[in-house]
């Protein structure tokens, strides 16, 4: 079971949460072993993966009284009636209040949803009782979608959220230097979107792991930080990041960051442990 009592998580900087793959059973017992109850855990969706094993981990993650937030990959969806099927197993067997829409990076959609903006116009998340949907944000853009186009989507697919009655979370594309992030939420706020901002960044792994993964994922310019040392104020440290990053909230608080999300490239009881540890 999750850890009971108050959390250990730091409150300076608000929630935290964590991703891990539906598929990683050592994962999963990291998570439930070490971090405290309602924490929340996103559970990734791969392609070609059964969605029974999304569900199983779900059910895992919520019987050990944690918050499962599980991925719903519009391109790995192979109908609508399998999108309804899902979403009411999820219902059912893990009482999933809250999911990550995301279009997702297959080239081709198995199905007939191609982006979250589908899914969304199904009407299904309605039916079955959801409550928050979040969605990804880029600091340093996308490798293969224009900026404008990035925007203009995350715009639809917020008003469509807010007119379906949905409450909104923005969870970040990890990056290694506060100053993406900030602009980022600068923009959104002046573009009128309020929605909260939770950080995503890498958690505690080997940095030539952390580099591979920032190149295979087309990270921005803040992995060129990944090249010096952690003990380099211009090298990436985790500490350092999330300390501007709770300057910023503190100066600006309109920017409306809202948390943590560790994406753990490294093993996850290294990212669990962080998590856990008072600051």
């Amino acid at each position: 079971m999750a850890k009971t009592g108050p959390s250990p998580l730091p409150a300076r900087f608000g929630p935290r949460s964590i991703e891990i793959t539906a598929k990683d059973r050592a994962s999963r017992r990291a998570v439930i072993e070490g971090l405290p109850q309602h924490t929340e855990v996103f559970v990734a969706d791969l392609p070609d993966q059964p969605p029974e094993v999304v569900l199983e981990a779900a059910a895992e993650i919520r019987s050990a009284g944690l918050e499962p937030v599980p991925h719903l990959v519009a391109r790995n969806i192979a109908s609508a009636h399998a999108f309804d099927a899902l979403l009411g197993e999820l219902r059912r067997m893990a009482q999933v209040r809250s999911v990550f829409l995301t279009g997702g990076d297959r080239a081709a959609p198995s199905g007939p949803f191609a982006s979250a903006l589908d899914l969304l116009g199904t009407g299904l998340l309605q039916r079955h009782g959801l409550r928050r949907l979040a969605f990804a944000g880029y600091p340093e853009g996308h490798p293969h979608i224009p900026a404008a186009d990035l925007e203009e989507a995350l715009r639809r697919k917020l008003a469509s959220a807010r007119a379906a009655g949905f409450e909104t979370l923005l969870i970040s594309q990890f990056a290694f230097d506060a100053a993406p992030v900030v602009a980022l939420a600068r923009r959104l706020r002046s573009l009128g979107l309020t929605v909260p901002l939770r950080v995503g960044t890498a958690g505690p792994a080997d940095r030539h792991i952390l580099s591979e993964f920032a190149r295979d994922l087309g990270a921005g310019r803040s992995a060129e930080r990944l090249a010096r040392p952690a003990s380099d104020p211009e090298g990436f440290s985790i500490e350092r990041f999330t300390a501007a990053l709770a300057e910023a909230r503190a100066q600006e608080p309109a920017l409306g960051l809202e948390g943590l999300h560790l994406f753990p490239f490294g093993p996850t009881e290294a990212s669990v442990g962080w998590l856990g540890q008072p600051r």
